[in-house]
């Protein structure tokens, strides 16, 4: 038997290829395949491949349930594509070494669909720190900021910028990368909300191809707090009322508050994110000078 999951729960069509349900047969039991597109996001759960996980229903997943009207009783069965990263048409184990992750920012930070391509930002491995890339169109507004390109400038939070934040949910420790397509960079390391160090350096390219850019930046991991545990990534442009504010994880709709304006600070809307993700499950991260 084959199913084609063709809707969302709520009756509209799904603007991707469906995913397909085939049951089968088996020795033992019933068969149960999955074909899908492979969205990568959430990432990975931190649970070992091939085992149970509590919580999965928070991932990317297919899910079957197998029902008894007249009991009222029913199995749930979950399954998750994450035996292997997917990276560039190549597979690879969850066991290797180094990894790389891809995150696109398709909502506003009041979870309105963006209407043009999304920012693309992709976390790897560095010698000494993580890599991050960003791929996106370039809006050209605001101009550029007056500050030299490859320096730190205070304030680039008001100008076309890709933002992502690093957090221990426990200490409320975090670390904030600001990127703009002109070359400048911002640092920032706060806890509960109140920055201490501000203009770190950063190694950081950017280069802007008529109306794409793409960045490149070396962070180092003695910025990063100690136990980095959630993330969340960012995107602005536009000035005035064209002003856009876009978040990898927005906040939901039904939390928003009359009057209530974007605020990238609210670190409870942040999402799981491991660096041993991409360093791999033995990789201990480094101790830090800046977190004491």
């Amino acid at each position: 038997m084959e199913f084609k999951i063709e809707h969302t729960w709520d009756s509209l069509p799904v603007s991707h290829e469906p995913v397909t349900v085939r049951l089968k047969s088996g020795g033992a039991g019933l068969l149960m395949e999955v074909s899908a597109p492979f969205f990568n996001d959430p990432p990975a759960p931190l649970g070992e491949p091939g085992k149970p996980f509590s919580g999965l229903w928070d991932y990317e997943v297919v899910e079957a349930f197998f029902f008894s009207e007249t009991t009222k009783r029913y199995l749930e069965v979950e399954l998750c594509p994450r035996n292997v990263f997917t990276n560039n048409h190549q597979t690879k184990s969850l066991e290797c070494k180094t990894s790389e992750l891809e995150y696109k920012i398709t909502n506003t930070w009041d979870s309105i669909k963006v209407m043009h391509e999304p920012v693309i930002i992709r976390f790897k491995a560095g010698d000494q720190g993580l890599i991050m890339e960003v791929n996106s169109l370039f809006f050209d507004d605001p101009s550029a900021p007056s500050g030299e390109p490859g320096k730190p400038f205070d304030g680039l939070w008001d100008y076309e910028v890709v933002e992502s934040f690093f957090l221990n949910s426990e200490t409320k420790d975090y670390l904030e990368v600001e990127l703009c397509p002109h070359g400048q960079h911002l640092v920032l390391l706060l806890s509960g909300g109140n920055c201490f160090e501000k203009g770190l350096d950063l190694i950081f390219k950017a280069d802007i191809n008529w109306d794409k850019w793409n960045g490149t930046a070396l962070i180092p991991w003695r910025y990063f707090p100690p136990g980095v545990d959630k993330m969340n990534s960012y995107a602005i442009h536009g000035s005035g009322i064209g002003r856009t504010y876009e978040a990898l994880y927005p906040i939901p709709r039904e939390d928003i508050e009359l009057g209530q304006g974007p605020n990238f600070h609210r670190l409870e809307y942040f999402k799981r994110f491991s660096l041993k993700w991409i360093m791999g499950e033995n990789w201990e991260q480094p101790a830090s000078d800046l977190w004491k």
